[in-house]
């Protein structure tokens, strides 16, 4: 019983997550922390890379966000996670947030800053805060 309590747990928070990201996408909000910071985050790219899948264009997927192909093993081994040995389970949480630990700091760094910015003025927080202060 609590096998399925938890699975049905999962699969509603994942849900309601994709739920908030259609209904803010609807208002023209693509990534509410690029949003709200105007600092991409670690999976900035992650919708349009999955878009080009859909189109079969795996070049542009991976130009994209290089680990587009990560999300459903993530989600496979987080829904098999009590039929997987604690270790592996946790080495491979922590080889995923390193990976993209890893490719978000050389996107920000080293990348051609179209898919992935650092522009914190055209963020709505320090936007509100201006306008709060002039």
């Amino acid at each position: 019983m609590e096998k399925k309590e938890n699975r049905f747990q999962i699969i509603s928070a994942i849900a309601a997550v994709v739920l908030l990201y259609l209904v803010l996408e609807g208002f023209g909000i693509t990534c509410p922390i690029k949003f709200l910071t105007g600092i991409s985050c670690a999976g900035c790219g992650m919708s349009r890379a999955w878009m080009a899948v859909f189109h079969l264009d795996f070049a542009r997927a991976f130009y994209f966000h290089p680990l587009f192909f990560t999300p459903p093993v993530i989600l496979l081994v987080i829904l098999l996670k009590k039929r997987i040995k604690p270790v592996f389970y946790k080495g491979f949480i922590f080889t995923m947030i390193a990976l993209y630990v890893i490719v978000y700091l050389y996107r920000m760094i080293w990348g051609d800053h179209q898919v992935v910015v650092f522009e914190p003025a055209k963020g709505c927080m320090v936007l509100l805060i201006q306008k709060i202060l002039s």
